[in-house]
């Protein structure tokens, strides 16, 4: 067979793979707390609410824009018709795209290279776990990754045209996720390195830096304008502009996510023994290494390794030296460490045959091997605290308190479990699952007739004062909520006794 058929099958494998690990069972995982309230923000532009972007506490508005088609398109207009699969259809997309990356860094990555960078995206368990996940960090990474290239190829020839993209692949960053500045303060070390490393020019001359000027100008241009079309909601909204910047100075980070340097490598590269597999994704650490290695062995050192290998430690670096940290936070990291450590196999054919079998079984084998914690990290353990992960994950409770009440409502003569009240703070993802329920009020203490409400939900900080005031006119049923945060649910008596003779039946 020759290589342009095998190469054919190759990419519709990878993309076959990546497609399946993204969407098999897509809606199982009960949904995480990030994600609800994504969900809320979503509903309310759904249901044609003012745009208000809130710099203290979420992210650029591009998540939820992106997902309003996808809603529509599903014939859901509400927050109470939003479903799971909805919600997680964007990302999961999106991280099918990245797949694609690769093949616009051909021209020096080689079709191996290529391919091995894809496979690596495709089957990578960080990338899969968080592709399944209603989060702005999918579509962060297929943005900076576009961008990513567009940067690199700014660099090796200035052109107005490719000024333009960049800026544009820049504004979409920005106007998903503010974390955008991490990556571009990643990539100017490398821009600077490869700037300084070009053949035989004059240096930080004005000659030699003019062709850079125009390009430098619409990439500052087309990045501002387009950032600010969707934060402004097309200019509609002046202050969004002002509030992104804002967002830098105001933002409320949430206690509870600080960690040490080591982190990120802990994750990622560590080998952990938890739900009777070995976790790590070393191999692409490994490769990585491995493609710096053979680069540096060159005399002419191939370029675009000196700048992923520059930006991906840089983005290591940044986010290990930043208190607050969250395993998704590196799934722009770790796709630049994706593309390098494909470039290992960009040298295969300058390698003896021995050497090629061994390079080859080594990444049939890790491949296997990263699609095997796929499918544990994505399935059966999607929300098990053990798995390296998942963080904060939502309890199975959560799901079974939104049925039951259902069975509630369906009992013969049953009484209106509306309104229902929720006594405390921080008590996400439970709207999510009350949603079909009319009339839902959330109080930080408890008020007044409190007592009148058929169902009360009180989070761990307000639980005795609740059980105070409701101890002899509900029942008291404990449930999970997110991973070691509980819920009590207070059932009024004559609902509960109304339940245990149906149950009887």
């Amino acid at each position: 067979m020759s290589q342009r058929p095998l190469t054919v099958i190759a990419w519709i494998s990878i993309f076959v793979l990546s497609f399946v690990l993204r969407l098999h069972d897509l809606e199982q995982r009960p949904i995480h707390a990030d994600e609800a309230t994504g969900a809320r923000i979503l509903a309310r532009q759904l249901a044609g609410e003012d745009y208000a972007f809130n710099p203290q506490h979420f992210h650029g508005p591009l998540l939820s824009l992106t997902s309003i088609p996808i809603a529509r398109s599903r014939s859901e207009g509400t927050w109470a018709e939003l479903s799971t699969i909805t919600l997680r259809l964007g990302p999961v997309i999106a991280g099918v795209l990245l797949i694609f990356i690769p093949l616009l860094w051909r021209r020096s990555i080689g079709t191996w290279g290529a391919l091995a960078a894809a496979a690596l995206l495709a089957s990578s368990p960080l990338l899969v776990y968080y592709n399944r996940m209603y989060i702005h960090e999918s579509l962060l990474t297929l943005f900076a990754m576009l961008a990513c290239t567009a940067v690199f190829r700014l660099t090796e020839k200035p052109s107005k045209r490719m000024g333009l993209v960049t800026g544009l692949g820049i504004g979409l960053m920005f106007a998903t996720k503010e974390t955008f500045a991490i990556s571009v303060l990643a990539w100017l070390p490398a821009v600077g390195i490869c700037y300084w490393r070009q053949p035989a020019k004059p240096r930080l001359s004005l000659t030699h830096l003019r062709p850079y000027i125009a390009p430098a100008v619409l990439l500052t241009l087309t990045a501002s304008l387009s950032a600010a079309y969707f934060y402004s909601d097309g200019f509609r909204s002046p202050q969004g502009i002002i509030d992104a910047v804002r967002t830098y100075f105001i933002y409320e980070t949430t206690a509870g996510h600080e960690k040490g340097f080591s982190y990120y490598f802990e994750l990622l590269l560590w080998p952990k023994q938890q739900l009777g597999i070995w976790w790590s994704e070393a191999l692409i650490g490994l490769l990585a290494v491995c493609a710096v290695a053979f680069a540096a062995l060159k005399r002419m050192p191939n370029p675009a390794v000196l700048f992923l290998s520059i930006a991906t430690v840089g983005h290591f670096i940044i986010y290990s030296s930043i208190g607050y940290k969250t395993p998704w936070l590196m799934m722009v990291p770790w796709a630049h460490a994706c593309l390098l450590a494909g470039y290992a196999f960009s040298y295969l054919p300058d390698l003896q045959t021995r050497s090629r079998i061994v390079f080859t079984l080594l990444l049939l084998t890790g491949l296997a091997y990263q699609t095997k914690q796929s499918i544990h990290a994505g399935g059966h353990f999607s929300n098990d605290t053990r798995n390296p992960y998942a963080y904060v994950p939502t309890s199975k409770d959560a799901p079974k308190i939104e049925r039951w009440l259902h069975e509630l409502s369906a009992m013969p003569d049953a009484p209106t479990l509306s309104p229902i009240a929720v006594v405390g703070q921080e008590y996400w993802p439970l709207p999510w699952y009350l949603r079909s329920f009319e009339t839902v009020g959330y109080w930080p203490t408890p008020i007044e007739d409190l007592t009148k409400f058929p169902i009360v939900f009180a989070m761990p900080a307000q639980a005795q004062a609740c059980d105070d005031v409701l101890g002899a006119t509900h029942v008291t049923l404990p449930r999970g909520l997110r991973a070691n945060v509980s819920v009590t649910l207070y059932l009024r008596n004559d609902i509960w006794q109304r339940w245990m003779q149906t149950a009887e039946k």
